[in-house]
């Protein structure tokens, strides 16, 4: 996974940069937050004219921090997404594919490459966006919002050890032999990088940019 690079927020103490946009907008809702951080990921390239890698790649950086952020503040995200039971459904496959995925690279560690779960996210999405027409920033970050707030609100325990394995991987505590992300971004945001906090940062820097409710 590339480096995160949202245009205007400063760097943290680890050296990540994100940039806050100097304009301010029209209160937006926060269910908005998705499309917002896919703007800031492709700030020059459509989503709609990505191919299915590229777009897939994207959603997978978006889809980390959101999770980041819902992780870490619950709370701010309990509400906005409606926890259907299509949505639970799309969350139990997202977290089905993350334990099956991890266990496969625990068992294999030389051959299978491990993925997080905002990679399935990322791959669900884009794969059922394609297939309806609709991968513009409005719809494929609306649609990660949801499944990212809804995944991470109902399997928070698995998150548990997904963002405690990230910290051991960005920290460099885990050696070669250990499963290896398959994009990650734990080299990119630096040594002992935090999604949490990351996430946090960029969803404070939304609220403050489009004046959208806390």
């Amino acid at each position: 996974m590339p480096a995160v690079v949202v245009p205007g927020v400063a760097a943290d103490d680890k050296g990540v940069k994100l940039f806050r946009s100097r304009a301010v907008v029209s209160a937006l809702p926060v269910s908005a937050f998705g499309e917002w951080v896919v703007r800031r990921l492709t700030p020059e390239t459509p989503t709609a004219s990505l191919n299915f890698a590229q777009l897939e790649q994207v959603l997978s950086n978006a889809a980390s921090l959101i999770c980041g952020a819902v992780y870490d503040d619950a709370r701010a995200f309990l509400g906005r997404v409606l926890l259907d039971v299509p949505a639970q459904h799309e969350a139990m496959i997202i977290a089905k594919r993350t334990a099956d995925g991890f266990q496969a690279s625990l068992d294999d560690r030389d051959h299978v490459v491990l993925a997080w779960p905002w990679d399935h996210l990322a791959t669900r999405v884009a794969w059922l966006s394609t297939r309806a027409g609709t991968t513009a920033e409005p719809s494929v970050g609306e649609a990660l919002f949801v499944a990212s707030v809804t995944y991470t609100l109902m399997h928070r325990q698995q998150l548990d050890s997904v963002f405690a394995l990230w910290a051991e991987i960005a920290a460099g505590v885990r050696q070669t032999h250990d499963p290896v992300p398959s994009s990650s971004a734990g080299s990119a945001l630096g040594p002992g990088a935090s999604l949490p906090r990351l996430g946090t940062q960029l969803f404070e820097a939304f609220l403050a940019v489009t004046g959208a409710p806390g």
